[in-house]
Order: C-alpha cells, then structure tokens, then sequence
C-alpha cells in the first residue's frame, strides 16, 4: 500500500465523494472535512472530521492532524465550496460575506497552511477545485463567481510562491455533474448545460476523479487551469 496522504475539503458527497473513494482505491490514505453532512461511507486509513474551513483556526487544525496522523500530506484538494443565489439588488450583505469566507478565504487558508505542512519535505500538490463560473457571466451568481475567480488568482500566485519548495499548486474546473446535488438544479438547467456543451452532455464525475489523480502526481505542472468539460470558455 501507497504511504501517500491526501486531504479533501468537503468530503461529505459529490466531488469530493467521488474523489475519496477514487484516491482510497488507489491505496492512499484519505483525510477529510465535512462541515454538517456527515458522509454516508467508509474508508481505510482515513481520518474524517467535521469543521467548517472558513475560520483559519479550523483550517490549521485539519492539516495538524492530517499530519500527525499520517506523517506527511503529499496532495490537497481543495473542494469544499457553498453557493446563495441573489441577484446583486437583493443579495444581502450576509450572503457575500458567507460564501466568499466558505470558498475563498477557506481555500486561502488551506493552501497557506498546507504549503507550510509540505515544505519541509519539498514536495506536494496543491489542487483547487474553481468553476466555469469564474469565466463565464451566470444571473444571480455574483457572490459564486467572484470566489471562484478569486481562487483562480490566488492558485497562480500560489504556485509562483510554492515552486521554489518543489510544491505544484494547480485549479480544475470541473464542469457539471449529474451527482445527487447537481440533479436538483432541475431538467431545464440540465437541458441547458447540454446545450452550451460541444458533446451535449454533462462531464462526468469518473473522468474527473481519475483526471485529478493524476495531476496530484505531475511534478513538473504548476500554475495551471484545467477545464474538465466540454463547454467552451
């Protein structure tokens, strides 16, 4: 069995799901952190805790214990992320403030103590999870997009600064997926992501998690954007 560690933000279902049991199957140990649903399998050698890594004390402590439980963390994920749809009019302060500290400043958090974790063994990937929506203009969705583009800026700068320690910081985005969340968007948002599609189809979820294993084992990829989808930018 591999002694690789890797550490994923939201956890609990869809994309991080997925890439829990995709990396534990691929003999890693799996660290975790799911802020209310407690996630509804099991893994080997893994270490799951509930906190919410927008405060920057929880953050630090979800990579100590990752750490300590396992030696070293070779690769983190960070994925966790919340959306509150206004338009701008009637987007309330509450609803900025949240989802920008939940997917910015949390991703923030997690790189700068995650790069702290790694450096002494001058190796490790840093892997955050953005959107298309950071590119693309979406009705209702200011507060969204701005984290996600503020995560593609801070994965640039993030990998310029890591680099010198052998540590590769990289963004995906990751495309829609017919998970249990995202069939609630309903048929007609589903209908349209097919259509904005070169395949006519949605991304699916397999692909991404194989895809995102494997650049959590490049060396010599930093600074990059990978849109995993078939939509255009």
């Amino acid at each position: 069995m591999s002694s690789k560690t890797v550490l994923i933000t939201g956890i609990s279902r869809g994309i991080g799901k997925e890439l829990a049991l995709h990396f534990s199957k691929n003999g890693w140990n799996v660290c975790g952190c799911y802020k209310t649903n407690k996630p509804d399998y099991k893994l080997k050698n893994s270490l799951i805790l509930q906190l919410n890594i927008s405060s920057h004390t929880n953050a630090k402590k979800l990579v100590f214990e990752a750490a300590e439980k396992f030696g070293r963390i070779d690769c983190v994920i960070n994925n966790a992320g919340i959306t509150a749809d206004k338009t701008i009019l009637k987007m309330t302060d509450e609803m900025w403030q949240t989802v920008l500290a939940s997917n910015l400043n949390g991703t923030f958090y997690m790189i700068k103590e995650a790069m702290a974790a790694m450096i002494k063994n001058r190796s490790g990937a840093i892997i955050n999870i953005a959107s298309i929506s950071a590119l693309k203009s979406y009705f209702g969705a200011a507060n969204y997009s701005a984290s996600k583009a503020g995560i593609i800026a801070l994965t640039k700068t993030a990998a310029r600064e890591a680099g010198r320690f052998g540590i590769t910081v990289n963004a995906v985005l990751p495309g829609f997926h017919l998970t249990d969340m995202g069939k609630t968007a309903g048929n007609d948002y589903i209908e349209k992501v097919k259509l904005e599609s070169v395949l006519n189809t949605t991304t699916d979820i397999k692909e991404l998690a194989g895809f995102i294993f494997m650049l959590a084992g490049m060396k010599t990829v930093s600074g990059q954007i990978f849109n995993i989808d078939s939509r255009t930018i």
